[in-house]
């Protein structure tokens, strides 16, 4: 029995007839017959009742149609799920990503995946660059947002899709916190507060490039991996920090946040998805080429 059998025997079943089930399937009646003959020896018992004047369902002909409908749909059910999943459609997709993009990235290209792959199951997480490319690397995660540069990672790419820009965080009560802008240059005596070179090397050698274009090695003071505690470190007077303009979308009591510039130029910083080049999860394929049409228009 196979589903070539099971479909001839829906179509007389439903057409109460073998030559109208035998033009439904562009077939001739001499095979269809056949076929049923195979298909009532091979289980055992009659499925039709069938005179030169009528075909009828037996009862057990009644009982096996219903189970050959049900068989019929999981089958073209199986068909789509493959295509589905081959297509990216299907499956789940593990995503991981530096916190700060969580603010506004994030959203983005979740609302716009989830257009054309609601059936993508998503992990996610916000992990430090170090967390994602161990995940990645492992195979527990797909692909991660993370600020580049990474150094070269064996078995590890990255697709840069957007640019972000630097802001400055003081506190307050700190002689810029009335300003709307700074030259980064200005800042060469100032205690910094910034992030673990080891859990974000990419975001800190934007920040140090930056700075030491601008004439000087920031003095950082303290540190820490997550930003939003940066930002509490800069609300309690420890320093000043460079971090995403995402960052202002936190409000948080005694933090001022100020452009900042090298020149006339905004200093800018790209967003890349990492993965590993060996993985075959066609979500993979399907969010990168979504996030690469999204990252020149939206962000």
């Amino acid at each position: 029995m196979d589903l070539r059998q099971l479909r001839q025997f829906v179509a007389i079943a439903e057409e109460r007839s073998f030559r109208r089930a035998a033009e439904r399937l562009h077939m001739s009646q001499p095979p269809l017959s056949m076929s049923v003959q195979r298909l009532e020896a091979d289980i055992g018992v009659t499925l039709l009742d069938r005179t030169r004047h009528h075909v009828r369902l037996t009862p057990a002909g009644e009982a096996f149609l219903n189970e050959a409908r049900r068989t019929l749909a999981h089958a073209q059910l199986s068909i789509e799920i493959a295509q589905r999943t081959a297509s990216g459609k299907f499956g789940s997709l593990r995503l991981s990503f530096v916190p700060s993009a969580a603010i506004d990235v994030v959203p983005k290209l979740l609302r716009e995946f989830r257009k054309e792959h609601a059936d993508v199951k998503l992990v996610l997480s916000g992990d430090t660059t170090s967390q994602q490319i161990a995940a990645l690397l492992s195979g527990v995660g797909d692909i991660g947002i993370v600020v580049p540069p990474l150094g070269e990672i064996q078995g590890l790419r990255i697709h840069l899709f957007c640019m972000q820009e630097l802001m400055l965080a003081v506190p307050r009560d700190h002689v810029l916190g009335n300003q709307n802008r700074v030259q980064l240059k200005n800042l060469a005596g100032e205690t910094f507060v910034g992030f673990p070179f080891k859990e974000g090397p990419g975001f800190e050698s934007v920040v140090m490039t930056a700075c030491q274009e601008n004439g000087f090695t920031p003095n950082f003071v303290q540190v820490a991996s997550q930003m939003q505690s940066i930002l509490a470190f800069v609300a309690g007077g420890l320093g000043v920090a460079l971090v995403p303009q995402s960052m202002q979308a936190i409000a948080m009591e005694n933090v001022h946040f100020v452009q900042v510039r090298s020149g006339r130029q905004a200093i800018r910083y790209s967003l890349g998805l990492a993965y590993k080049q060996s993985n075959d999860n066609p979500a993979v394929a399907a969010f990168l080429a979504m996030a690469q049409q999204l990252g020149s228009r939206e962000f």
